[in-house]
């Protein structure tokens, strides 16, 4: 995919996951000069997020999807690194990963080896149209990332072509065109 289609692709998708977290929209319009300040999700978030680490009150359950469907996409990478290792070809574990992630509906978009949190299923289940796309959405990011930093040239396709599939999907499904 194009360096241009995919720098607008990933703006539409931020532009789609500020909808869901409206945090992220720091990301797709700043409005202030970022103050670095490591948040753990995206690495770092300005000045505004900082408020956010200091209240002690619980997280609440739609906060935790994004962290978990990074937690599942690392994890994911993680093992398709080891298992590329072991022998197995990065292309078909991702084309695997991304049946998984981008099934027809009624379907949830999460990995069939991998746990599904039980606070993420009522959530997944509850508005697929919606919450779907932030999964895909996120989890591309998460495989965009490891594309850029693999210097392992099959990987590094792999982990490109699966965040593209991604994208595209989460876009589709959001009713955004790819």
């Amino acid at each position: 995919m194009a360096t241009a289609k995919r720098a607008a692709m990933t703006v539409e998708v931020l532009t789609m996951l500020a909808h869901y977290d409206p945090r992220l929209w720091e990301l797709v319009h700043p409005h202030v000069p970022p103050h670095p300040v490591h948040d753990g999700f995206l690495g770092v978030r300005s000045a505004n997020f900082a408020d956010g680490g200091l209240n002690p009150q619980p997280i609440p359950p739609g906060d935790a999807l994004l962290p978990a469907v990074r937690d599942m996409s690392v994890a994911v990478a993680e093992a398709t690194i080891a298992a590329s290792l072991a022998g197995r070809k990065p292309a078909e574990i991702a084309r695997e990963i991304g049946d998984d992630i981008c099934p027809e509906p009624p379907k949830l978009p999460w990995p069939k080896k991998w746990p599904l949190p039980v606070q993420l299923q009522q959530q997944l289940l509850a508005d697929p149209q919606r919450v779907s796309p932030a999964v895909q959405a996120t989890a591309a990011l998460v495989f965009q990332s490891y594309a850029g930093r693999t210097t392992d040239k099959p990987l590094s396709t792999a982990f490109g072509d699966l965040a593209d599939r991604l994208l595209e999907r989460a876009l589709k499904t959001s009713g955004r065109t790819a």
